[in-house]
């Protein structure tokens, strides 16, 4: 059975990062969903994958062993657990040919990637360049109280159908808060959901996430 994938993106949030972060995970880690319930934390805490279940990176580059400051490495991920991150976040916008090279090098690995896309023709390009999973975040729509289900109904669906032609597997996120966008989400073509301001600015995260749960 292939769950429906709830990715929580806990970017640099006040609420979730230094030592609030294990204090935030804590109850939405103890509980046992239905559905693949995933994380993708500030860098600087991914140790914490060694206490907590699916833990994945926001960004992780295409370089290896060796002289590389600032960069983060697969090998150096996958030795903590962590198998999957974000790339190419609108937050964190990377040209064609580093994406290319991150995505190759991950297949060597068996590591997985969420690529960002902001648009339909963004889309069909990374899908030519061998993105297995897509997550389509329009950037006006980040943080904001309008969800990309509601706002963009008709392209969520054309991009599904996309995404199906290619294999690759469809995440739809920006401005989801309830589970009518969830549903709506999947009813359109999506595997999963990409989440952020919506759980970790809530004055109950727990609450918020069970609220997106179908």
């Amino acid at each position: 059975m292939t769950h429906f994938q709830y990715v929580i993106n806990l970017k640099t949030y006040e609420e979730s990062t230094g030592s609030r972060t294990e204090n935030f995970m804590n109850p939405l880690s103890n509980k046992t969903y239905e559905s693949e319930v995933k994380f993708a934390l500030s860098i600087p805490q991914l140790h914490l994958a060694t206490k907590f279940k699916s833990v994945i990176s926001q960004h992780v580059d295409y370089v290896t062993y060796g002289a590389h400051t600032g960069h983060i490495i697969m090998e150096d991920l996958i030795s903590l657990g962590v198998m999957e991150s974000l790339l190419n976040h609108s937050e964190r916008r990377l040209p064609y040919p580093i994406i290319k090279s991150t995505l190759e090098r991950a297949k060597e690995l068996n590591f997985g990637i969420i690529t960002c896309s902001q648009d339909m023709a963004e889309t069909e390009a990374l899908c030519e360049i061998g993105a297995e999973t897509i997550a389509y975040e329009p950037p006006e729509l980040i943080g904001g109280s309008v969800s990309v289900s509601m706002a963009r109904p008709g392209i969520i669906e054309e991009i599904a159908q996309l995404c199906r032609e290619y294999g690759s597997k469809l995440l739809v996120g920006a401005g989801i808060k309830n589970r009518i966008d969830v549903e709506t989400s999947k009813k359109l073509g999506a595997v999963g959901v990409l989440v952020s301001s919506g759980i970790v600015k809530s004055n109950d995260p727990f609450l918020s996430l069970n609220s997106l749960m179908i």
